[in-house]
């Protein structure tokens, strides 16, 4: 079930009603008009009704209309107030008759109170009912690490969204929760519990899913099956056969076909971001394949390569983006995506043995110490600040094997080692990851001999 609207109105009912009507006939919406509609209430009072309707209900929609008196009714406000209290400014949706002439007060301009064509009682209400749909397309307002950081919000939205309590998001923002989501499963190693988690979600409710947010469960699924595919080699090189690659590439090409790009929200941005990033992901796993060819591999690379810039190109369009800046993405989710993508950029330049694997060698370490900054311990969960503190001692351990051709001098390597050594330090008696721990204890061991 989607969310249940609480629509208040003035002078009449009528053109209420049937906004009901069009939201839950055809939208599957649950809606309750506001007072004593049918004049048959159980609470004391008309205002005991109004509370229990509007603390049962997620979202507003607010008619405002002139009585026959030509006034408009004082309890719209006291109900437009209350609504604004309890949903917040983003769910609670003001229109009014684009012909009628109303007294409103100064504050309530065009951008509060959206004026709705109102030819018939027909035109007013589709109007009405296409403008709070249009208004579902929010971008999910607030950090997004931090969104990450506090994954079992995510997990409420989920159980919360078919149930008969109500959601607590639109489909629009759920989609784009669950990519988050699943970015939260891999940073606090929960892969396999996600999955089910959304395998169950999909199997109960598709048949009541939107556009984006069947495609927002796809992409989550489809990346699973990417991650389940992989394989770790006898020298502890992860990667992944022909047969997961192609399954995936096929997948996600279809995925990637047919997110529909509109301008009134950035889901399909946040879509294609996240459906490319995987798919470079794919592609510099699917190069470490032992069974390839080294012509083949020299394909790959070049595919990699090709993919990054493409990734790269829609995460510089979308951190422009108002919300984008609001919440400070780019200087988090977007940053993280960055780092992976300017890693995999030179494994694959590396691999070919091209000198510009140095740039995005500097490029990867310069992210990676910038998120280990705004994220760092006692800033966000201890087991996401120890992600990122495990990522930038790979890293280093990288730029020290590339010292010569960076031009390292003694001091800026004596750093590093030191970094790697208080990396371990503070993470001595760390379980889990325990491959990458003794990846980063033997190279302290080979770099701090040296020097």
């Amino acid at each position: 079930m989607k969310d249940r609207v609480f629509i208040a109105w003035s002078g009449t009912n009528e053109i209420a009603l049937k906004v009901k009507h069009v939201l839950e006939n055809r939208c599957n919406y649950k809606c309750f008009i506001g007072g004593n509609e049918t004049n048959d209430s159980n609470f004391a009072s008309v205002g005991d009704t109004v509370l229990q309707q509007i603390k049962s209900c997620n979202q507003a929609i607010i008619i405002f209309q002139k009585r026959k008196d030509g006034f408009i009714s004082n309890n719209l406000f006291f109900e437009l107030g209350y609504a604004l209290a309890s949903y917040g400014q983003t769910k609670v949706h003001c229109v009014r008759p684009k012909n009628e002439t109303l007294l409103l007060p100064s504050d309530f301009d065009n951008s509060f109170v959206e004026p709705i064509d109102d030819d018939d009682s027909e035109t007013l209400v589709n109007g009405i009912v296409e403008y709070f749909l249009a208004r579902q397309k929010l971008s999910v307002n607030t950090n997004k690490m931090q969104l990450i950081n506090n994954r079992y919000q995510i997990r409420e939205y989920i159980k919360r969204h078919f149930s008969e309590q109500g959601s607590k998001c639109s489909d629009y923002e759920l989609a784009q929760y669950l990519l988050f989501y699943v970015q939260a499963a891999q940073m606090f190693d929960d892969v396999g519990t996600v999955r089910n988690e959304l395998m169950a979600f999909k199997q109960t409710y598709q048949y009541n899913f939107s556009a984006e947010l069947s495609t927002s469960v796809d992409i989550c699924l489809t990346f699973f099956d990417l991650y389940s595919g992989i394989k770790i080699d006898e020298n502890n090189v992860a990667y992944i056969d022909k047969n997961t690659y192609r399954g995936v590439k096929e997948k996600f090409s279809s995925i990637d076909a047919d997110i529909h790009e509109d301008d009134t929200g950035i889901f399909d941005e946040w879509a294609k971001i996240f459906v490319c990033d995987y798919m470079v992901f794919a592609t510099d796993l699917f190069l470490g394949d032992p069974e390839l060819s080294a012509e083949r591999k020299n394909k790959i690379a070049h595919r990699t390569i090709e993919l990054a810039d493409k990734c790269i190109e829609l995460i510089e369009k979308l951190q422009t983006v108002a919300p984008i800046i609001e919440n400070n993405d780019h200087v988090g989710i977007l940053s993280l995506f960055k780092s992976y993508i300017y890693e995999h950029k030179f494994i694959a330049y590396d691999f070919l043995g091209d000198e510009q694997a140095v740039e995005w060698l500097k490029r990867t370490k310069k992210e990676k110490a910038s998120l280990r900054k705004n994220f760092s311990h006692g800033t966000i969960d201890s087991r996401i600040s120890e992600n990122l503190d495990m990522e930038y001692s790979l890293t280093l351990i990288k730029y020290l094997s590339y010292s010569d051709k960076l031009g390292l001098d003694e001091e800026e390597i004596e750093d590093s080692v030191d970094e790697i050594g208080d990396f371990l330090t503070r993470t001595h008696d760390r379980k889990s990851n325990n491959k990458f721990m003794e990846k980063v204890a033997n190279a302290y061991k080979m770099y701090s001999k040296s020097v």
